[in-house]
């Protein structure tokens, strides 16, 4: 009935200029010659009226929603944490041997006007920025900008008299350090084994970040990611560089590290070389402000009730602020389709769309282990799932993934060729749950497939 009615309406309007045409040809004879270029114009212009669709930079840049016969057990699942009260709802993506078979909006994206959840929702995917741009990263490796032992130093000189933290004075957040033994190369930013660190969940760590004017992402205020990085530089690490996995602000020095190979603005980079190749037209650092309305508010879990909006106050970053800040660590917001290209990219050995994005021995390397952690070892700018690693999850040993601070999620399973994505925006959030139940039940049905 809607295709129908669509069609209805589309004839209604040719008609309609048809008829506005013939009268005023009876009334104007006039050369046939220039009759002819003012009815072509005027249905031109019509058309593109009745097909808005034809202008494809106003189209969200996704398909319609869909899931598979086989898969429609994937979104009870999902609409049980909804029906409980612990989420307000999200959207998941699997992709299995070059089939979509789940790609769908489930509960609200608005609790509070009832908004169904659309495969165009964008999210802030914060962390699952990094893999973005420790590929943005190799993409230089390969043009031969850099080698991954090579010193941060050679590139940050602000980083050649490294030191390493041994105490704090929470009175006045001095600090006391000692000289650090070996530099911090580039292979430790991918790895999060630098020392750097993150301190929005540590009271004393927090205290140097504050005094000395440190952005760990989510950022409105006018500062760069150039000045950033330097001031960043002159405080210590936690540890010697290479001694053990820190999770901190590794990836947004490598983000720094991209713009100084390039010479480009980190943003640039990623719209140039990596977002246009691949057709991930939603993804940005900041949203343009016809898209602003698609972002979806972060909720927080309640103890008595639905989730409620949150009280962290960085939420607003993707839309408003100075928007001069770009994290490589934490600041892009997407789609779960735009993320998924960037991971079929991955999945297809660099390649995607005619794009070669990265030569498939360089896939190979970032998805390899160069730091062992006895949970998801780490490749480069990805977790990567080794024989070595203690875990219970149903991804195969290969699989590559990462997630985000407001609950969004997504691994890539070569072996089993999964790519799956969960996106929600929840902070803080008590059902951590919903990701396991996410994996195990995808699973289960590619197992149901075989």
């Amino acid at each position: 009935m809607e295709l129908q009615s669509k069609k209805s309406s589309s004839n209604g309007k040719y008609g309609l200029v048809t008829g506005f045409i013939f009268v005023w040809r009876l009334a104007h004879p006039v050369n046939m010659n220039y009759f002819c270029s003012v009815f072509s114009g005027l249905l031109l212009f019509t058309v593109l009226a009745c097909n808005p669709r034809g202008n494809k930079n106003m189209e969200p840049n996704a398909p319609a929603e869909m899931a598979a016969e086989s898969f429609k057990p994937l979104e009870r699942a999902l609409m049980d944490y909804v029906d409980q009260g612990k989420v307000p709802g999200g959207v998941a993506l699997v992709y299995h041997k070059g089939e979509m078979v789940f790609h769908k909006g489930f509960g609200f994206s608005h609790l509070e006007n009832q908004t169904s959840s659309s495969v165009h929702d964008i999210f802030r995917i914060a962390s699952m920025t990094k893999p973005v741009t420790a590929v943005a990263a190799m993409m230089l490796y390969e043009e031969g900008k850099f080698k991954l032992d090579d010193p941060v130093s050679r590139f940050i000189p602000e980083f050649k008299n490294l030191q390493v933290l041994e105490r704090v004075n929470r009175e006045d957040s001095s600090f006391v350090a000692r000289p650090a033994t070996q530099p911090m190369t580039v292979r430790q930013l991918f790895t999060h084994s630098s020392g750097l660190f993150y301190g929005y969940d540590n009271d004393t760590l927090s205290l140097l970040y504050a005094k000395a004017n440190i952005s760990e992402g989510f950022e409105e205020r006018d500062i760069s990611l150039e000045e950033n990085v330097k001031r960043l530089a002159t405080l210590p690490v936690m540890h010697e560089p290479g001694e053990r996995y820190t999770y901190g602000l590794s990836i947004d020095v490598l983000g720094r590290l991209v713009e100084i190979w390039s010479g480009m603005p980190l943003d640039a980079f990623f719209s140039e070389r990596l977002f246009k190749p691949l057709g991930m037209k939603d993804t940005y650092f900041y949203l343009p402000r016809e898209k602003a309305d698609r972002l979806v508010p972060v909720y927080q879990s309640s103890e008595n009730g639905p989730p409620t909006p949150t009280d962290y106050p960085l939420v607003n970053y993707p839309v408003q602020g100075a928007k001069t800040f770009f994290s490589g660590g934490a600041d892009l917001s997407s789609t779960a389709w735009d993320y998924f290209l960037f991971c079929k990219m991955m999945l297809q050995k660099g390649t995607l769309n005619r794009a070669r994005i990265l030569k498939p021995e360089t896939v190979g390397l970032i998805t390899s282990t160069h730091l062992e952690t006895g949970d998801n070892d780490m490749g480069l700018g990805f977790g990567v799932l080794s024989a070595k690693t203690e875990t219970d999850i149903a991804r195969s040993v290969g699989s590559y993934s990462w997630g985000g601070f407001f609950a969004t999620t997504f691994w890539i399973d070569p072996a089993e060729e999964v790519i799956a994505i969960l996106m929600l925006q929840m902070y803080p959030f008590a059902a951590w749950d919903i990701q396991k139940v996410f994996e195990d039940t995808v699973y289960g049905l590619v197992e149901e497939q075989k």
